[in-house]
């Protein structure tokens, strides 16, 4: 009997010690594809290159030792009981009952327990330890995602053969109501668009899918505590990882996002990448990309046709709306390191602890501004519309005001519908509530300059 619990011990303990020095297989295996990234690099001339793979195979081989010793510490301990129990006589050791039906319920059994364990401590966040492990391997490495890319694309060639340079994009300063318009939009039938399904695969949608197509419909609140769901197959902002990708982040700078041009090859990519996303032909792509405006008037000179849809809202609540998710993500991401990754990695630096403004020929944010005060929430407001306003006029382009969004969605939708030549069927659309409203002080000459601004972008906006 004594024999039979050290046995189901040994197993434990072999099973404990992963669980528990499971952080050195995450660390080789995220300095692995970092070395593999390395090696794909296409753009780096050969003498950088040549530095990459000397201090990325020195941070591989270190994780590689590592790995090794605790795994040496591990079946060490492991063993440890039985040898004591044979008294370190490996001829002895080695003629121990390892094959009766009781010696392998032990063995299953002790092995079992610790991930049994593991698996019942609930998550700190949305995602599990081997799912950030994942995201970590994908998202933090470009040349990866760009080469599984080029492999879908040509795997997929079919889908890419295609013409049609039509498509929709959804934009706007962060928390005008881009997320709700897109997704009513898409629940219409009419577009196909990146999901949180395509996570975080991003660039190889279809063969991401043949291993991951979840069919769970739960919907839960997102971060933003603003009453908005979300699932596996809710459209969601993605698109601008491609950008960040072919432009290897050459637009993102440490406090800002700079307007920047495309050259004809991402161009054509990027229709490639939006027939990729096509499950049905007769779709229309569709994206919701609050960044889009760093590059629209670049895209224009490649393509007149596709069909942009800028939302604006009163200016001070929506300072106030981005005031608040500032302040409420800076805390969260404080928290949660990797929700700040998160956001990194798909471009989200409209707010919290990596924070980055527009940067516009005229932009004239002050730099003394502190971002907990409402002063540079209205500064960011008038920086963004203004941009709006001077862009040269376009059919293609239209202005909708989220207050007519909120109190008429059908109309709103119905307009929509005859701006965009497509069918959108949609019921039972409600009016939405957001009782929101901010009673501080502001700033007299600031919300003047609000103001003004936000009369001359209602006199151009779609009609409802």
């Amino acid at each position: 009997m004594i024999y039979f619990f050290l046995l189901f011990l040994t197993s434990f303990l072999f099973s404990a010690g992963f669980v528990v020095c499971r952080s050195a297989f995450f660390r080789l295996a995220r300095h692995t594809m970092a070395m593999l990234n390395v090696i794909l690099d296409t753009q780096a001339d050969d003498n950088t290159k040549q530095k990459l793979l000397v201090r990325q195979l020195g941070r591989l081989l270190l994780s590689l030792i590592l790995f090794l010793f605790f795994i040496a510490c591990i079946v060490g301990c492991a063993a440890l009981p039985l040898l004591v129990y044979t008294h370190f006589d490996l001829p002895v050791f080695e003629n121990l009952d390892w094959t009766s039906l009781t010696s392998y319920v032990c063995l299953v059994g002790g092995g079992l327990i610790p991930f049994i364990i593991f698996h019942l401590i609930p998550n700190k966040g949305d995602y599990s330890e081997w799912s950030m492990l994942l995201h970590h391997m994908i998202l933090d490495n470009y040349n990866i995602s760009h080469y599984l890319f080029l492999i879908e694309k040509k795997i997929f060639s079919s889908k890419t053969v295609k013409t049609n340079s039509d498509f929709v994009i959804v934009s706007g300063l962060a928390r005008s109501g881009t997320s709700a318009l897109t997704t009513l939009l898409h629940q219409s039938g009419s577009f196909h668009s990146l999901n949180y399904a395509n996570m975080p695969f991003i660039l190889s949608p279809n063969g991401w899918r043949i291993f991951y197509n979840p069919k769970d419909k739960t919907l839960k609140e997102r971060s933003h505590g603003d009453k908005v769901l979300f699932g596996y197959n809710t459209v969601e902002a993605l698109e601008e990882y491609f950008f960040k990708v072919f432009l290897n982040d050459s637009f993102i700078h440490e406090k800002t996002l700079c307007e920047h041009s495309l050259d004809e090859a991402t161009y054509n990519n990027y229709l490639a990448y939006q027939r990729l996303l096509q499950e049905k032909t007769t779709t229309t792509y569709l994206a919701k990309n609050n960044n889009f405006i760093l590059r629209y008037r670049s895209l224009r000179t490649w393509n007149k046709e596709f069909k942009v849809i800028f939302i604006f809202r009163h200016p001070v609540e929506h300072a106030y709306s981005l005031f608040k998710q500032h302040e409420r993500f800076s805390a969260l991401q404080s928290e949660d390191p990797f929700t700040l990754e998160y956001m990194n990695w798909l471009g989200h630096h409209e707010f919290g602890r990596n924070l980055k403004h527009f940067q516009f020929l005229h932009t004239a944010i002050p730099k003394e501004l502190d971002p907990a005060s409402m002063d540079y929430w209205l500064h960011t407001w008038i920086n963004y519309y203004t941009m709006i306003l001077n862009l040269e006029d376009d059919p293609n382009r239209i202005l909708l005001q989220y207050e007519d969004f909120l109190h008429e969605p059908k109309k709103t939708i119905c307009a929509l519908s005859d701006f965009l030549k497509l069918p959108i069927s949609l019921e039972h659309l409600e009016p939405f509530k957001n009782d929101n409203s901010y009673t501080g002080d502001i700033n007299p000459v600031l919300l003047k300059a609000c103001i003004d601004l936000y009369l001359k972008l209602m006199v151009r906006k779609i009609s409802i």
